[in-house]
């Protein structure tokens, strides 16, 4: 996710698409949690499959990516006629394998101090947008509109008068014929978006005489052509206290795939787009859509009421309505647990108390073939004169007399009877 305030998304600067793209991995490497900025670390590798580096000087090219970033200046406009001129990244260092707890060569960099109140704890004013939507863009002027865009989406139409777009892109004296500006920039970033990205839009020029003095922009959701492709693949995270690039694994797949549904859920519930992205910045998906189904549910028992299903979504999820549902919803899956384990343990002592119940009856059928033919006459007409006196009791002695050593269980009574004095230990009568 990248999170950044509006003013840097109209803010002027200008870089090659490569350099825009590794400060976009390492902007999307910020979290909102975060107080101050961290030393981000890249592993060369992920840098090489981002930006397709197929190359035998890869150690040469990264040095100077890394050396034009340090140059990189952006002119942030501030209150009244006031502004900030500011690098985005302090250091970069390249560290080999082996050294600094790198396990694999990577690149470390840190951005200015100065940009911490456009990337740290944005409470109002910034805009959201995962990384992989501009991961397949050609273009870093198409980069740089959908970020423009994309922080007025809630707007719907932006206006912005030509030199004041130019001055944004940095493009005053690269396209000085509008016609080039608007066919190399405006129009190829039309094409980029609608084909790979989550907005699109569509335009029009205002003339003054025959000069085009301002363009203005429709802009709307998207279902891209070109799904989003893969940033890179996964590595292993050089430093375990930063956060793995995305996507990644399975668990980042799942979590984008319930961050989409998330926004659609919200969006069902009537509540804009935009806000959605900055609800879904502060809170995990997960709980959003526990909030969303939650609000639903209120909204169904206040029918007459007058409640306002937006406003009641976007107050259940900030302010976590579910979090009483969600505990009793623990508590119960954890007795549900414990009865399992409690099962499964007396199915464990189930099975062992038959294992050795099957044991003692071999022992006892093994002595009982061991003994000789005289002695085993001897010991089953002891058992058949108990029985016949009833000592076993008056079934087994009725049962006995009808169908003598047929009978059902006999042979398993007699094992009881026979297992002392053989000297075999004894076990519940049930099993024997």
């Amino acid at each position: 996710m990248v999170t950044q305030a509006n003013k840097l998304a109209e803010a002027s600067y200008t870089m090659t698409l490569e350099e825009k793209r590794i400060l976009l991995l390492l902007v999307s490497l910020v979290r909102c949690e975060d107080k101050d900025f961290k030393t981000y670390r890249i592993p060369i590798t992920d840098i090489r499959d981002y930006l397709g580096l197929r190359t035998n000087k890869l150690y040469e090219d990264i040095k100077r990516v890394a050396e034009a970033l340090l140059s990189r200046v952006l002119h942030i406009p501030e209150e009244g006629e006031g502004w900030l001129k500011v690098g985005w990244v302090s250091s970069a260092r390249y560290v080999p394998k082996g050294y600094r707890g790198a396990e694999i060569a990577c690149l470390d960099l840190s951005f200015s101090p100065e940009m911490k109140p456009y990337l740290l704890e944005l409470k109002a004013h910034f805009s959201s947008y995962m990384l992989q939507n501009v991961a397949g863009l050609r273009s870093f002027y198409s980069i740089r509109l959908y970020e423009i865009l994309k922080s007025r989406r809630r707007m719907k139409n932006v206006s912005f008068n030509v030199p004041e777009l130019r001055k944004i892109l940095k493009a005053e004296t690269k396209y000085g014929n509008y016609k080039d500006f608007r066919n190399r920039v405006i129009l190829i970033a039309q094409n980029e978006l609608v084909e790979k990205t989550d907005i699109a839009f569509e335009y029009c020029e205002s003339r003054k005489g025959r000069k085009v003095v301002c363009v203005s922009f429709s802009i709307r959701d998207n279902v891209p052509r070109t799904p989003p492709r893969s940033i890179i693949a996964q590595t292993k995270p050089a430093n375990d206290n930063q956060p793995p690039l995305l996507p990644s694994s399975e668990a980042d797949k799942e979590r984008e795939r319930l961050y989409n549904e998330a926004m659609a859920e919200g969006e069902q519930n009537g509540v804009r787009a935009s806000a959605m992205r900055e609800l879904l910045v502060r809170h995990e998906p997960k709980h959003v859509l526990e909030n969303i189904e939650l609000a639903r549910k209120r909204h169904l028992a206040a029918k007459g009421k007058n409640v306002n299903l937006a406003g009641l979504t976007v107050a259940a999820i900030s302010n976590d309505f579910a979090a009483d549902e969600r505990a009793k919803r623990q508590e119960a899956q954890a007795r549900s647990e414990a009865r399992a384990l409690a099962k499964t343990e007396q199915e464990l002592e189930d099975e062992a108390r038959e294992a050795a119940q099957i044991a003692r009856r071999r022992d006892i059928n093994a002595k009982l073939q061991a003994l000789p033919k005289a002695k085993l006459k001897a010991l089953r007409n002891a058992f058949t004169k108990e029985v016949k006196t009833g000592k076993h009791g008056a079934v087994l002695a009725a049962s006995f007399a009808q169908r003598g050593w047929d009978a059902p269980g006999m042979e398993g009574f007699f094992r009881i009877f026979a297992a002392p004095k053989l000297e075999v230990p004894e076990a519940d009568k049930k099993s024997a």
